[in-house]
Formats: C-alpha cells, sequence, structure tokens
C-alpha cells in the first residue's frame, strides 16, 4: 500500500492528462498556457522556497559538490552516447541520462523507507539536481529546441532570463545566509508561508498532466525508449555507487545517506523538463521513456524497502 501512495497520485494525474488530449478537453494551446504558468511562476516560487529552507554547513557543500559532479558526468557521457540513437531522439540524450525528479517521486518513497523525520537528507542531495537543471541544463535544452549552436554567450544571457535560475541564485542566497529562515520565524512568516504555499500547491499536479498529454506511445518509439532507458539506468547505477564510495571515505557510513543516494539517482529525469520541450517528435519520446522509467524506480524502491 505504501507503494501505491507515492505512484497511484502520479498515475492518476498523467492519466488525466492521456485522457484530455484524448477526449479533447486539452489541446496544444491549452497545454502551451499550462507550461508558460509552470515555468514562469509556479516553478520558480517552489524553487526558490526549497532552497532558501534548506540548511547550510560545511559537511552539505561537500554532498552537493559530490552530487553535482555526478550529474555533470552523467550529462557530459550522455553526448557520448548519442550515436546509439538517430534524430530525432539523439539530441535528447544528454538531457535523459542526467538530473532526477526528486519532488514527485524521490521524496514520497524515501519518507515511505525511513520517515519524514529523515527527510532532510534526500533534500539536501537535490540542492545540487535544482542548481545545475535550472541554470546548465535548462538553458542548453532550450538551445537544443531552438536550434541554436551552443554559445556561452547566449547560455548566459538565457539563465540570466530564465525565472527558475534566477530564483535557483537567490534561493541559494537567501538559504546560506539564513534570511529566509529568520523571515519564516516572524509574524510575517505564516504570510509568506500561506502565499507560497498557495501558488506551488498544484506544481506536481500540472506538471504531470503536460506529461500524461505528452505521452503518446508509438511502434516507432519502443526501440529508442529501451535504449535510453537503459542507457540511464546503467549509467546512473555505475554513478551511484561512485558516488556512495566517495561518501563514505570522506564522511563515514550513513545508511540514510545511502539510501537516499540510490532513491534519487533511481529517479527518472526531472518531469519540469517537460515544460521546457517545444517540439512534438521531442515531447513524445521523452515523456514515453520518462513514465516507463519510473517503473524502475518503483523497483528499486521494493529492494531497499526488503532490505530495510
Amino acid at each position: 500500500m505504501s507503494i501505491l501512495k507515492v505512484v497511484l497520485p502520479v498515475l492518476v494525474m498523467m492519466v488525466i492528462g492521456v485522457l484530455g488530449r484524448k477526449l479533447k478537453f486539452l489541446n496544444d494551446s491549452g497545454i502551451g498556457n499550462i507550461k508558460f504558468l509552470v515555468m514562469k511562476i509556479i516553478l520558480p516560487v517552489a524553487i526558490f522556497n526549497a532552497l532558501g529552507t534548506a540548511g547550510y554547513s560545511g559537511n552539505t557543500v561537500v554532498v552537493i559538490a559530490i552530487i553535482l559532479a555526478a550529474i555533470i558526468v552523467s550529462f557530459i557521457l550522455g553526448y557520448l552516447l548519442k550515436f546509439l540513437f538517430k534524430e530525432p531522439y539523439k539530441k535528447y540524450v544528454p538531457f535523459m541520462v542526467s538530473v532526477y525528479e526528486g519532488g514527485l517521486m524521490g521524496y514520497p518513497l524515501y519518507v515511505n523507507l525511513v520517515g519524514a523525520e529523515n527527510l532532510s537528507y534526500i533534500a539536501l542531495l537535490d540542492i545540487a539536481c535544482l542548481l545545475f537543471g535550472f541554470s546548465v541544463y535548462m538553458g542548453l535544452l532550450e538551445q537544443t529546441e531552438s536550434g541554436e549552436k551552443f554559445k556561452i554567450k547566449n547560455l548566459c544571457l538565457g539563465a540570466i532570463k530564465n525565472p527558475a535560475f534566477i530564483a535557483t541564485v537567490l534561493g541559494v542566497i537567501v538559504g546560506a545566509t539564513g534570511l529566509l529562515n529568520m523571515l519564516t520565524e516572524t509574524s510575517f512568516g505564516e504570510v509568506y508561508n500561506a502565499v507560497q504555499n498557495i501558488i506551488t500547491a498544484g506544481l506536481s499536479a500540472l506538471v504531470l498532466i503536460i506529461v500524461g498529454y505528452n505521452f503518446k506511445p508509438e511502434r516507432g518509439l519502443i526501440l529508442p525508449c529501451i535504449k535510453i532507458i537503459l542507457s540511464r539506468l546503467i549509467l546512473q547505477a555505475v554513478l551511484a555507487t561512485a558516488v556512495i564510495f566517495t561518501l563514505h571515505a570522506i564522511m563515514g557510513v550513513n545508511k540514510l545517506l545511502d539510501f537516499a543516494v540510490i532513491i534519487l539517482m533511481a529517479c527518472p529525469m526531472s518531469f519540469s523538463t517537460q515544460s521546457f520541450l517545444k517540439t512534438e517528435e521531442g515531447s513524445k519520446f521523452v515523456s514515453t521513456a520518462n513514465s516507463l522509467y519510473c517503473l524502475v524506480t518503483v523497483i528499486v524502491y521494493v529492494v531497499l524497502a526488503f532490505m530495510v
């Protein structure tokens, strides 16, 4: 039942997206408007709050740096794996073998595994994902979707104009300095929490509806989806092993942190990525492969549950 509590809500919202397309009460224009709302307002607010209220310390920096290194390595290796794929799918490979869906998959699974009181372990790891995901990752994805050649200048300009990146930078600043936590402890804190809660409450549902809307399995997608799922699975398994050994060498053995690493790195790529895709071919491929990868995440969780 604990697995159903995590997986069923995700599946229900995706099914609503699928039915929305099939029954035509959702269309491309409506989904485009939802994507705009998610990218420009809801997601940035959620990122700012998550990073702004996170705890920062010496060990925090070490853990974030290690996970960030693993994400960057997987992203770079994704370019080396592009030869396995044909157009129009090969350009998405680096993006599909890196970053992780912590909020919708990793967090609830981890809480079910070890309890809500230990959520900070996986939230700490997810900081690296947010930092990379809404800077270089999304910037390059937007350039890829628009057909632009890679230019550092355009990447920097795109990041500066990206509300999610701005929210990431500001969130780290107010989190590291403790400013947001100090604010939330004042009488105005309740007002702040009420406002950000109502803004971000629908984030998960909206993103999953987008994923479901673009879930259009076709015969031609079977082989590339299997390839990308296996590529991500093998790559992340190797990197997760390397991350755990590195953390043990630096900080000693911590099973709660080990489980957090395994759960997070077994998750599919961020569902938010779907909000940045513009082409129909890319949306179909990414949505189908990412949805199927959720099965991998659930299997890993079941194995860990038996170990616990």
